[in-house]
């Protein structure tokens, strides 16, 4: 994760319906971004912004304006959980399906519980990353965007 102080210089092509918007920062132009809840910044406000990669807007994990002490979340664990629910389910079903044909429930039932502390383990360290972006944009060291 990367924190990184963006200012909004200039806001432009706001497409509100959707929070989408471009903006200049110190000269420089970037475009198609996605706000955080919709929320379009102020023009000339600065922000704490986090990224899962430096720089990359499309890793927008969150951001907090640095004159409130709100910190928004671009989605939230189970948000981030969503898109992937239909694989998990085919994977789980099917290696239980295949357990039960080979061996019984004495064979699925082991699966099963390894399956549950898989799926458990990937929700906390969603709900870590989530915590650990959440304290960085409260007030943590940040390095200046250029």
């Amino acid at each position: 994760m990367h924190i990184e102080q963006v200012r909004f210089d200039r806001i432009f092509d706001v497409q509100q319906r959707t929070g989408d918007f471009s903006f200049e920062s110190g000269g420089w132009p970037v475009y198609g971004v996605n706000a955080v809840g919709g929320k379009i910044p102020r023009e000339a406000s600065t922000y704490a912004v986090a990224f899962a990669e430096r720089g990359n807007w499309e890793t927008l994990i969150g951001w907090r304006d640095l004159a409130t002490q709100e910190v928004q979340l671009k989605r939230t664990v189970w948000a981030n959980l969503g898109p992937h629910l239909p694989w998990i389910y085919l994977l789980v079903s099917g290696l239980l399906a295949g357990a039960m044909n080979g061996g019984g429930w004495k064979a699925a039932l082991p699966l099963a519980a390894m399956l549950v502390l898989v799926v458990g383990l990937v929700i906390r360290s969603g709900i870590v990353r989530q915590r650990r972006a959440e304290r960085a944009l409260r007030g943590e060291r940040m390095e200046e965007r250029t």
